[in-house]
C-alpha cells in the first residue's frame, strides 16, 4: 500500500481535476502548481531563494562591472590604452555572448540547480586564476572563461527565482533579488577605495609585482564562492520538475516549502497530486542520448519555437530591447569611472561638458605617442560617484519593487527608459559637475534598472520547457549590446564624443517606444 493508505487504482471522475478512490471512496484533487504555492504563502523558503539569487547577481556584477575600476588599477601592470582597457572590459562579456545558450539549454535538460552550482564554481574558479596572471593577454583569456561561467549564473538566476513564486509575487520578488546588483555597485567600489590607495607591493616567485589591484579581484569573487555553498542546501524547481515528467519530486519540493514556511508537517498540506505539466515530445528529446551533433540539432529544434507564433514578435521585441538595455547601462557604464576619473581631474578650475572635457584634454592614461609615464591614480571623485551610482540603483530598486504592480510592467519599462533617454541627451549641454553625476545616474540606472524587469517579462510570455533558454538567449543578445557599446565608445569617445552620447541615448529611446507593443 503506498504511504498515504489509498489504492493505487484510480478512475477518472466527471471533474477534471478530481479523482475517485476506489478503495476508500475518498476525492484527491488536483491542483495546479500556481494553486498550490498560493495554499502555501510567501515565506521563508521565498525569501532566503531571493537571497540566495541576489547573492549570485552579486557575482555577475562584480565580475563585470567591476572591470570598470579594475581596467584603471591595472593600466600600469599592463600597459595599456584606451582601445586595449576596451578589450579587457568587454572580454567577460563576450564569454557570456558565447556561452549563454548552451547554459539555458542545460538549464531546461538538466535543471536549473546543476546548472547555477557548475556555472557559478567555474567562474569563482577563473577568476581566481586570473589574480596571479601577469600577461594581458592571458588575463583577458581567464577573464573570458570567467564570463562562460557567469552566462549560467546570470541568467538562470531568473528563472530558478521566478519558479520559486506564483505569478502574483514573481515581478515584486525578482525586482527586490536585483537590489543586489546596486548593493554590488556600492560594494565593488566602496572595497575598491579600501584596497586600492594601499601603496603595498610584493613580488610573487620574482614573475610580477602583487599590487592592491589583484587582491580586489579576490573580493569580486567572495559572492560567488558563497553562492555554490549556499546551493547545495536548496532543491531543484517544482515547476521544472512538473515540466519534465516528475511529478513526485515537485511534489516533495513543495512539502519541502511547506514545512519551512508554515513549520508543519507536511502530511497535513492539502495538496496530494498535482496536474501534470510535461510536454511528451520534450521529455522524449531531453532522455535520448545524442551525438554532438544531434545535440546541436536537439538545441536548433528546441530554438526554433521561439520564433514562430506566438511567441516570435514579442520575444524579438525583447531581445532587441535587451540589447540597447545592456548597449546602455553596461556598455557606457564600464567607462563611467573612467569618464569621472577624467572629469575629476579635468574640472578644477573650470565647469565643463563631459565631451568638453573629453575632447579638450589628453587620455591621462598611457598613450602610443607618449613616454611611458603611467598614471594608474583613481581619483576620490571617481570612488564617490561610482558609489553614488551603486546607491540610485538600491532606492531604485526599492521604489521600483512599490509601484510596479499598480503601474505595471509596460508602463514602468516605458516610461524610465524614456526618462533614461531624455538624461542622456541632456548629458551634452550640462556643465554643472553635481548635474553631470545625477544625469549620469538617471542615464546608466533607469536602463540598467529594466533589465530584471524585462527578464522577469520574458519568464512570463515564456513557456517553462522554453523558459531556460528563452531568457539565455536573450541576455546573450544583452551582453551582445555591452560588448559592442563598450568597443565603441573606446573607439570613438575621444573622437566623436556628442555623435557618441547622441546614439546611445537615441538607441534608449527607440526601446522606449517598442515596448509599448509588449503584452505585459
Amino acid at each position: 500500500m503506498p504511504p498515504n493508505g489509498f489504492d493505487v487504482c484510480l478512475t477518472h471522475s466527471p471533474n477534471r481535476n478530481s479523482f475517485d478512490v476506489e478503495a476508500n471512496k475518498k476525492v484527491v484533487k488536483e491542483y495546479s502548481l500556481e494553486d498550490a504555492l498560493n495554499l502555501i504563502g510567501f515565506g521563508k523558503v521565498q525569501v532566503e531563494v531571493s537571497l540566495f539569487s541576489g547573492v549570485l547577481l552579486m557575482l555577475v556584477i562584480n565580475e563585470t562591472m567591476g572591470m570598470s575600476i579594475l581596467t584603471i588599477a591595472s593600466q600600469c601592470d599592463f600597459n595599456t590604452n584606451s582601445q586595449e582597457k576596451a578589450i579587457m572590459g568587454a572580454a567577460c562579456f563576450v564569454g557570456i555572448l558565447i556561452a549563454s545558450y548552451g547554459w539555458g539549454y542545460s538549464s531546461d535538460s538538466s535543471g536549473r540547480r546543476s546548472v547555477l552550482f557548475r556555472a557559478t564554481v567555474s567562474a569563482v574558479t577563473f577568476s581566481f586564476m586570473s589574480i596571479f596572471v601577469s600577461n594581458f593577454w592571458l588575463f583577458v583569456l581567464l577573464r573570458f572563461l570567467t564570463g562562460i561561467g557567469i552566462a549560467g549564473a546570470s541568467a538562470t538566476t531568473y528563472a530558478y527565482l521566478g519558479e520559486f513564486n506564483t505569478m502574483k509575487y514573481r515581478a515584486v520578488v525578482i525586482n527586490y533579488a536585483s537590489i543586489f546588483v546596486g548593493l554590488s555597485l556600492v560594494y565593488s567600489p566602496v572595497i575598491a577605495w579600501l584596497i586600492l590607495p594601499q601603496t603595498w607591493s610584493f613580488s610573487f616567485f620574482g614573475i610580477f609585482d602583487f599590487r592592491p589591484w589583484r587582491l580586489l579581484i579576490l573580493f569580486n569573487l567572495l559572492p560567488g564562492l558563497i553562492g555554490s555553498i549556499w546551493i547545495w542546501t536548496l532543491p531543484e524547481t517544482p515547476k521544472l520538475y512538473l515540466s519534465h515528467g516528475k511529478d513526485a519530486d515537485a511534489l516533495k519540493v513543495l512539502y519541502w516549502i511547506y514545512e519551512r514556511n508554515t513549520g508543519k508537517p507536511s502530511k497535513d498540506f492539502e495538496v496530494k497530486r498535482l496536474i501534470p505539466e510535461a510536454d511528451a515530445a520534450f521529455i522524449q528529446t531531453i532522455q535520448t542520448k545524442k551525438t554532438v551533433w544531434e545535440i546541436i540539432s536537439s538545441m536548433w529544434k528546441q530554438t526554433v519555437p521561439l520564433f514562430k507564433p506566438p511567441h516570435a514578435l514579442n520575444y524579438c521585441v525583447c531581445c532587441f530591447v535587451m540589447f540597447g538595455l545592456f548597449f546602455s547601462s553596461s556598455g557606457m557604464g564600464l567607462w563611467y569611472p573612467e569618464i569621472q576619473n577624467r572629469l575629476g581631474f579635468g574640472t578644477v578650475n573650470s565647469q565643463k561638458t563631459i565631451c568638453g572635457v573629453i575632447n579638450d584634454k589628453p587620455n591621462v592614461t598611457i598613450d602610443d605617442t607618449m613616454e611611458p609615464v603611467c598614471n594608474d591614480e583613481i581619483s576620490t571623485k571617481t570612488y564617490i560617484d561610482s558609489i553614488t551610482l551603486g546607491g540610485s540603483y538600491v532606492v531604485a530598486y526599492l521604489l521600483l519593487g512599490m509601484i510596479i504592480n499598480p503601474l505595471g510592467r509596460k508602463a514602468v519599462l516605458a516610461g524610465a527608459l524614456g526618462i533614461s533617454g531624455a538624461c542622456g541627451l541632456s548629458l551634452q549641454w550640462v556643465d554643472e559637475p553635481t548635474a553631470i553625476v545625477i544625469l549620469f545616474c538617471g542615464y546608466l540606472m533607469l536602463s540598467g534598472l529594466c533589465v530584471s524587469v524585462l527578464s522577469g517579462s520574458v519568464v512570463d510570455l515564456i513557456p517553462t520547457h522554453l523558459r531556460g533558454k528563452a531568457v539565455c538567449i536573450c541576455l546573450m543578445i544583452g551582453r551582445l549590446g555591452s560588448v559592442v557599446g563598450n568597443n565603441i565608445i573606446g573607439a570613438a569617445l575621444e573622437t566623436y564624443c556628442e555623435v557618441t552620447f547622441y546614439i546611445f541615448s537615441g538607441l534608449i529611446i527607440l526601446c522606449s517606444l517598442l515596448t509599448l507593443v509588449l503584452p505585459i
